[in-house]
């Protein structure tokens, strides 16, 4: 039925002015700063107030999420050269006397934050937590007013339902959608449109859902808030992991003192790895096919503001082993390790601000007295596996290890001794699941996925994601035992995702076989029409031949301007190099100076991506030309089986999978579960039985 309301004259009058006078009211109240999402600006009186709000930053910013228990850093900056007071609150009790102290000791900080580089004032204190979830409100105050607030969430993620009691969460580094798709097509073979051998490992686990994938300081991550957001449950800016950013430092720093002291004074999130190690005593494993000082692993388990600070990270591991569990740690960058005294093998490096940052550490050596078997080629890994020794220290390589595709005798490098990233996983799991009886938490990296995506070599790429899906198989068969047999008390919860989507991956067709077009040549990217012949006689996932006369043909959305013959490069070579200060297609690879006759016909491919051509601005704008394809924004897959799987079903922030891993481990996790965005005036609708919550 319908109802109509009639106005006098004069009602419609007022109703008018109301509407006008609502507008204007919010207009004024935008224009004096007062926010309600971000950090809040709380109203100024003059102009200047309201620029010295915008100068003050607090840390955990806003919308910041931790666990009960969970500690973290508080830090306050002020505007550049302030004379006045800086006063913190929490909860409107004023806390500033807690600067440069440990609000769990109650004492000093050992190492105060040293000076600000632009002379503002700041707060710091160490060690903050809480025993019961809430929501909390941190004002700063500058010179008795211009206030600004964050607040911040406290989350319980203990619970009475099922438990995992071991986590293994694998991260193909720059594995978009498209990777895995890629990977299936040439791993399992398409025809009549239907994968004919079965999907990949990856496909066939319980749940599947996707991840955003944003930073604290950009809409495209890298690598270190990417696997920060998984450590921690917190946003991290770009190049930075387990910390918020300060102003104690800067990038004319990195390259400078990549090593300095002020690389490790920011404010501080307490990871995965120190949390359960302290709350369970649970063990540490971290896998990779990178250095594993690289940024990934060093997520879970270093707090840096330069995830090139590799001497420090390096150290780090061994020091703080106890703080974190580390039992395992296995990939390359055994540079890192090796005593300056060997020069050749030795990239260790000092630093001015701290003397006790030995370049001729060996800590290869310090690993060994400490009980950890050391391995460093397939041999010995194999061994040290069947042992199951307890603690395992693997370095296979100076820095990142060679490719799959090269281990497999593909390309022009020889490789030997050299193991797959699925020997690796099977010995962390032999050495973790025999000596972690209170559980472990396991991080596998297939980091080359991300980069040869950036090198923009599709054929490298791809292999790497095929050894990457072999590693989910390992994982999953050990799940499937711990999952299925008499104790429910020893359950494994597997996770497969990626930090975020390397490349603009994208996979146009099918190459053309018709002999008649010339090597090179773009009508050789044929759409619409047929389906790759890859071929996998012995059924080992990777294909027989890498360049079938009708191969998959890939394009990056996100790639620099290249050369491009689609077939396999037979060495690693950039893309795009430099030329009189321009980022120009490299003529070595697939171009007129490539060593191959062959392949001198490539077509020249237009990239995207910054490339120095506007030469007047580019050191005023900062722009640096780029010689490979870089990140995207776009979301990226993820799968998992075991407890706590279904959590991961729909769209989510990259922060919450820190959170449902927890709920996962605490047994309070929801069988359907959704904690994405919601628009506040969109009342909730009523769940049907399907979507019924679980314990």
């Amino acid at each position: 039925m319908t109802t109509t309301i009639r106005l006098s004259a004069r009602c419609k009058s007022l109703l008018r002015s109301s509407i006008v006078g609502l507008s204007l009211m919010a207009l004024l109240t935008n224009s004096l700063g007062v926010t309600s999402l971000g950090q809040a600006a709380l109203p100024a009186t003059n102009q200047a107030d309201a620029s010295t709000q915008v100068s003050v930053r607090i840390m955990p910013a806003d919308g910041s999420t931790f666990l009960v228990g969970q500690r973290f850093d508080i830090r306050v900056e002020g505007p550049p050269n302030l004379s006045g007071p800086l006063h913190v609150s929490l909860d409107g009790r004023d806390i500033s006397e807690w600067n440069h102290r440990s609000h769990l000791t109650g004492n000093k900080l050992d190492h105060p934050s040293p000076p600000t580089l632009n002379g503002a004032p700041a707060f710091l204190s160490r060690d903050w937590s809480f025993p019961s979830p809430g929501r909390h409100a941190l004002t700063a105050t500058v010179n008795g007013k211009a206030a600004r607030e964050v607040s911040f969430e406290i989350i319980a993620w203990q619970g009475t339902g099922p438990k995992a009691r071991n986590v293994i969460l694998l991260i193909g580094d720059g594995m978009g959608l498209a990777h895995r798709t890629a990977a299936r097509i040439v791993s399992r073979g398409l025809n009549e449109g239907r994968y004919r051998n079965g999907m990949l490992e990856m496909d066939e686990l319980q749940a599947t859902g996707l991840v955003t994938t944003s930073s604290l300081s950009a809409m495209v991550t890298d690598s270190s808030p990417g696997a920060s957001c998984y450590a921690t449950g917190n946003k991290a800016a770009n190049n930075e992991q387990g910390v918020f950013p300060d102003n104690t430092d800067n990038d004319a720093l990195k390259r400078t003192d990549p090593e300095s002291d002020r690389f490790f004074d920011n404010p501080r999130v307490e990871n995965i790895s120190e949390y359960l190690r302290r709350a369970r005593g649970m063990n540490l494993g971290l896998v990779t096919t990178a250095d594993v000082t690289d940024a990934t692993p060093a997520a879970f388990a270093v707090h840096t503001s330069n995830r090139n600070a590799s001497t420090r990270i390096a150290d780090d591991y061994f020091d703080r082993r106890n703080q974190t569990g580390l039992t395992v740690l296995l990939g390359g960058g055994r540079q890192w390790f090796e005593s300056k005294g060997n020069p050749q093998k030795s990239g260790r490096r000092s630093t001015p601000t701290n003397a006790k940052v030995d370049p001729a550490r060996d800590l290869v050596k310090a690993f060994q007295k400490a009980g950890f078997a050391f391995t460093d080629s397939t041999k010995s890994l194999h061994a040290v596996s069947a042992l199951r020794s307890p603690r395992l220290l693997g370095l296979f390589a100076p820095s990142t290890m060679p490719t799959a595709f090269d281990k497999l005798g593909h390309g022009a490098e020889r490789v030997n001794n050299v193991p797959m990233l699925d020997d690796m996983a099977r010995a962390a799991i032999n050495s973790l699941s025999s000596s972690s009886p209170h559980g472990f938490f396991l991080m596998i990296e297939g980091a080359s996925i991300d980069k040869l995506a950036h090198a923009e070599d599709a054929d490298r790429t791809i292999w790497e994601t095929i050894e990457f899906d072999r590693t989910v198989g390992v994982a999953k068969r050990f799940a499937e035992t711990t999952n299925s047999d008499a104790d429910p008390n020893n359950d494994t919860l597997v996770i497969v995702t990626a930090d975020h989507e390397t490349g603009g991956f994208s996979l146009i067709g099918a190459r053309n076989p018709d002999p008649r077009i010339p090597r090179g040549s773009r009508d050789a990217a044929r759409a619409y029409r047929g389906f790759p012949d890859y071929r996998d006689a012995d059924g080992d996932g990777y294909p027989d031949e890498v360049d079938p006369p009708s191969k998959l043909i890939v394009g990056f959305g996100a790639g620099t301007d290249r050369y491009e013959d689609w077939i396999s490069n037979k060495r690693l070579l950039p893309p795009t190099v430099i030329i009189r200060g321009r980022a120009v297609a490299n003529p070595r690879r697939d171009g007129p100076d490539d060593d191959d006759p062959a392949s001198r016909k490539g077509a020249l491919i237009t990239g995207q991506v910054e490339n120095g051509e506007a030469a007047a601005l580019a050191g005023d704008l900062g722009i640096e030309p780029l010689t490979n394809a870089v990140h995207t924004a776009t979301d990226i897959p993820l799968t998992a089986s075991g407890p706590g799987a279904m959590q991961f079903v729909g769209v989510q922030d990259n922060t919450t999978i820190f959170f449902k891993m927890m709920r996962a481990l605490g047994g309070s996790y929801q069988r359907i579960y959704y904690d994405g965005p919601r628009v506040s005036s969109t009342p909730q609708r009523r769940r049907g039985k399907s979507f019924q919550r679980g314990p």
